[in-house]
C-alpha cells in the first residue's frame, strides 16, 4: 500500500486531533483563488511563508527563521502553520547546538531526529536515530525511532527488525507496538490508532528505562 501519510502527522496529529488546530486560514485563501490555479501558485510562491517553508525542508535554518517571522506580519490571522514551524526550526537549533557539546547524548539526538522527521527532514532524523542506537544500543526509542523512518520508506524487513528490537529491549513500547502492528497489516505508520509520545520522554511514562552508552 502505498504510504501518503506525512512524517508531520505521525508527529502532530491530523488537523484537528492532538491539540493541533491545524485547519490552516491561508487554505481557504487559496481555494477562492481555485479558479486561477497557476496564478495562485506564483502568488504563493513568492510570499514568505512558502519561501521559509522551503527554506525549511532545504535546512537553512537561519533562512527559514527570518522568513517566517516575516511571514507573521503578512498574514492578519494566527497562522498555526508558521506558528508550529517556527516552534520546530527553535527546537532543531537549540537541540544542534546542545549536541556540539554532548555528540554522544541519546535522548538529545532522539529529539533531534524527531524534530527533523516533522519537517520531512528524513535522511537528517535517520541519521539522529541510528546514532542514538550505536551510542546506547539498549535505548529502546532509539530502535523505535528507526524502524518508524524505514517503514515510512516502505523498507518492511528492516523496519520489522528495529520494532522487534525495540520491543525486546522494553516489551510494550507504545511506539514500536502499534507501528509494528501497521507494518504486519501492510499498513503506512499511523493508521487509525491513537499517536504515541516518545517513551523515553515523559516522565509520566511507566516504567523509566536506563539508557546505557556504548563504549
Amino acid at each position: 500500500m502505498a504510504n501518503t501519510t506525512s512524517r508531520r502527522m505521525v508527529v502532530l496529529g491530523r488537523p484537528g486531533e492532538n491539540n493541533e488546530p491545524r485547519e490552516w486560514p491561508f487554505m481557504a485563501h487559496l481555494r477562492a483563488l481555485g479558479r486561477q490555479p497557476e496564478a495562485a501558485r506564483q502568488a504563493w510562491e513568492k510570499t514568505a511563508k512558502a519561501r521559509g517553508l522551503a527554506a525549511a525542508r532545504a535546512g537553512r535554518l537561519p533562512e527559514a527563521i527570518r522568513l517566517l517571522e516575516h511571514a507573521r506580519t503578512e498574514t492578519p490571522w494566527h497562522d498555526e502553520e508558521v506558528e508550529a514551524n517556527l516552534g520546530e526550526l527553535r527546537t532543531i537549533r537549540r537541540l544542534e547546538k546542545k549536541l556540539e557539546l554532548r555528540p554522544n547524548d541519546a535522548p538529545t539526538l532522539i529529539a533531534l531526529g524527531r524534530a527533523y522527521f516533522a519537517q520531512e527532514r528524513g535522511e537528517a532524523a535517520l541519521d539522529c536515530f541510528r546514532r542514538a542506537t550505536r551510542v546506547a544500543p539498549t535505548y529502546a526509542e532509539g530502535h523505535a525511532m528507526t524502524g518508524l523512518e524505514l517503514h515510512f520508506r516502505g523498507h518492511a524487513g528492516e523496519a520489522e527488525a528495529s520494532y522487534r528490537e525495540a520491543l525486546r529491549l522494553q516489551p510494550g513500547h507504545r511506539l514500536a507496538t502499534l507501528y509494528l502492528r501497521d507494518l504486519l497489516r501492510g499498513e503506512p505508520p499511523g493508521g487509525d490508532a491513537d499517536l504515541p509520545e516518545a517513551e523515553g520522554h515523559s516522565a509520566s511514562s511507566g516504567g523509566h528505562q536506563e539508557i546505557s552508552a556504548a563504549g
